[in-house]
């Protein structure tokens, strides 16, 4: 905060991931508060997660002083706070009639090609604003060139051309089909300009004695992500679920029904969010999924991508587990693990990753522990930054809650140290206080949180991995309508 106020509000804050780069922006921030209205320019998945911190950390905002950008046609300049993703500003850029005078970027990186229509529309908000906020853990991925438009936004005098910051820091040679600017030079003398004028950076080793082992971040999807027609899907099964049921047995059948369908609404979402972490430069980092179909269309995008992963679910053999993870370990070309919730949260080391995504939330908070120590384990030298995806309008709003107070209940018995209830950026992502609401949690808690035998949670587990329906006449498919198969027999021992 020092930092930002003795260079007048215009600083690149470069902590790396999990050291608090948003509260420490939103301080910064609101020492200008009375500079504001604000605009936040951040990458879609995390618009909401950032105006669940703002009411967080300024509990004096009024609900109504946050304004999540959606579509091109909101108001920009509706609110105390504008939040709004890269993409839409490039689409919104004519219809900004007034320049703000105190902008956060997150993931600043993102800025680094001067060619983008993100970044021809973000620079003269950026060189018009009072202060400028930029924020990313990788403001160059690889080359001194990709600084060059962050350096621009918060010192625009610096180097007025990219050209003259070529020829000094990126060697810049001229070539038969024009300048290259591919090279580094001068790079001590960058060093100092960088933290003299314009970055304050700490990184994870630096302040580990200080970190948590495990930091937990709760980040709200897009509810865009979602269709309107899964939407009135979810909201049919909800309303479905709040009149009741006559028998255990149905109650369950809806449930997992519930689940499966809240796993097909988010696939847009996570995959968004892990193509941006790819984007951010993270160099390792694991995804545990539950149901198949999120599992798939995880590694589809992977593969479109030419990303290089490892894959462990139930249909993994044995003997091929162990050279997976160390494939993972020690293959700087593996970059993400995708791992089923259930077959993979016990007895793999996956140390070399230290940011863990839950694409999907599970009832036995048990189990969510367990996988995200596959990177917390021996081995392990940093920090785990651990990202739970949840989605309002879903399952996720009863279950997350309800692994809350599974938790509390193990803590109070000296049984966990976790604390889920703190993960959130703001704690009150719960049910609402509305009768149906309420009467939907108590299923969830009724059905998940009796005591049974082994027996009764593993033909649980299984039904829900096998994503079929009991005998009912609606049979749990996907989306597009192909119905689970399942054997005969299996579906009978299910039953």
């Amino acid at each position: 905060l020092s930092f930002a106020i003795l260079r007048n509000g215009r600083l690149l804050l470069a902590d790396d991931m999990g050291l608090g780069k948003t509260i420490q922006a939103i301080c910064i921030a609101a020492y200008y508060r009375k500079e504001w209205p604000l605009l936040v320019v951040t990458p879609s998945s995390v618009r909401f997660t950032w105006a669940e911190a703002f009411h967080r950390w300024l509990p004096s905002l009024s609900p109504g002083s946050t304004n999540v950008i959606v579509t091109g046609k909101d108001n920009l300049t509706a609110s105390l706070v504008n939040i709004i993703s890269f993409d839409l500003l490039s689409k919104m850029d004519k219809q900004l009639k007034s320049t703000f005078q105190v902008v956060i970027i997150d993931e600043s990186h993102f800025l680094k090609n001067i060619k983008t229509a993100r970044c021809r529309a973000a620079m003269p908000l950026l060189k018009a604003a009072r202060r400028v906020i930029l924020l990313s853990g990788t403001p160059a991925m690889s080359r001194p060139a990709e600084l060059y438009t962050q350096i621009a936004a918060v010192q625009p005098a610096f180097f007025p051309q990219f050209h003259s910051f070529g020829l000094r820091y990126c060697d810049a040679r001229k070539m038969p089909w024009g300048w290259d600017y591919s090279r580094s030079s001068n790079l001590t003398e960058l060093k100092i300009l960088l933290e003299e004028s314009i970055m304050i950076r700490r990184l994870k080793s630096d302040v580990l004695s200080q970190l948590p082992a495990k930091q937990r971040k709760m980040v709200v999807v897009a509810p865009e992500g979602i269709s309107a027609k899964t939407k009135a899907v979810l909201a049919s099964e909800a309303k479905k679920m709040a009149k009741g049921y006559e028998s255990k047995q149905q109650e369950k059948e809806a449930l997992l029904l519930f689940y499966r369908r809240t796993a097909e609404a988010k696939i847009h979402s996570v995959i968004e969010y892990i193509l941006e972490l790819l984007e951010s430069g993270n160099h390792k980092f694991l995804v545990f999924a539950h149901h198949k179909v999120v599992l798939d269309a995880i590694v589809a995008e992977l593969e479109k991508k030419h990303v290089e992963y490892i894959r462990i679910d139930g249909s993994t053999p044995s003997a091929e587990r162990q050279s997976l993870c160390q494939k993972f370990q020690f293959s700087e070309k593996q970059v993400v693990a995708v791992l089923s919730l259930t077959a993979a949260n016990m007895g793999l080391t996956l140390s070399a990753a230290d940011l863990v995504v839950f694409a999907e939330l599970f009832w036995n908070p048990g189990v969510l522990i367990q996988a995200e120590d596959r990177a917390h384990r021996i081995g392990q030298t940093s920090s785990v930054n651990i990202h739970y995806l949840v989605a309002k309008g879903t399952a996720d709003d009863y279950l997350w809650p309800m692994i809350q107070e599974k938790i509390k209940v193990l803590g109070e018995a000296g049984l966990s140290e976790t604390n889920f209830s703190k993960t959130a950026e703001s704690t009150n992502y719960c049910p609402k206080p509305d009768p149906k609401q309420k009467t939907i949690y108590d299923l969830f808690q009724r059905t998940f949180s009796e005591s049974k035998d082994d027996t009764d949670e593993f033909l649980l587990l299984e039904a829900a991995d096998a994503c079929c329906e009991f005998d009912s006449g609606s049979a749990l498919q996907d989306t597009e309508g192909e119905a689970c198969s399942v054997s005969p027999p299996k579906k009978r021992r299910i039953e």
